[in-house]
């Protein structure tokens, strides 16, 4: 038993499906005291390694995190927790953590998107085609050369945290180290605990992360930023 929660099989990856079907359900809260890793090999009948094996999947899951002898916790925001699970945000104060735009000064996108429907109808795109529109690739182009940003590939990715995505699980591996604006955008949070990754926080000011914090956090070891 884990508090309410029963653990399924002996076996730290059951151990650690068990434990993380309950937080993904919510009968494991963010923020609750697991027990101690001996204490839970004894009431299952297990080895203590079986159980810190299993500790150990679920810190690079980014479901637990580990403060030395004041245990073993889930996360405040665990990679399998939905956000409707987290405490409301108190009144008075704005919740910036979705990341999301105002929607009042979002464009009209209803006559191009129907615009583009119809040339797909026209001209299919199919396997083997340009995998990004020219078009779009010489606009970007223009707009990153602007910005000095070296002549390179291109590629199409569903948003910023897809992006995100795909250049950590090229480049790092996991344990590594990566520095992030502090306070920062909640999904990037949830994003690099859940790739195994480990956060070093940069503090920011109005003009985005102090030198002197990103300083630290590359000679720290960061790997990415």
């Amino acid at each position: 038993m884990l508090g309410e929660y029963r653990i399924e099989g002996r076996g730290a990856a059951e151990i650690a499906a068990s434990v993380e079907r309950a937080v993904g359900s919510g009968e494991l809260e963010p923020g609750q005291l697991l027990p101690p890793m001996r204490e839970l090999a004894s009431a299952l009948g297990v080895n203590p390694n079986t159980v810190a094996a299993a500790y150990r999947t679920l810190r690079e899951r980014g479901v637990i995190e580990t403060a030395g002898r004041r245990g073993s916790r889930v996360r405040p925001k665990p990679a399998t927790t939905g956000r409707d699970q987290l405490p409301d945000v108190p009144a008075g104060v704005r919740d910036l953590s979705s990341g999301n735009p105002d929607p009042a000064l979002l464009p009209a996108l209803a006559s191009a998107l129907a615009a583009v429907a119809a040339e797909c109808d026209r001209d299919p795109v199919l396997y083997g085609a340009d995998p990004v529109e020219p078009e779009l690739e010489r606009m970007a182009r223009a707009e990153l050369a602007a910005d000095g940003v070296p002549d390179g590939p291109l590629t199409v990715t569903s948003g910023s945290l897809d992006a995100a995505e795909r250049v950590l699980l090229a480049h790092l591996k996991p344990g590594d180290p990566v520095a992030v604006e502090d306070p920062g955008w909640g999904r990037t949070l949830d994003l690099i605990p859940a790739l195994g990754l480990r956060t070093v926080p940069v503090a920011v000011d109005d003009e985005g992360p102090r030198a002197d914090a990103l300083r630290r956090a590359l000679e720290s070891g960061a790997r990415a930023l």
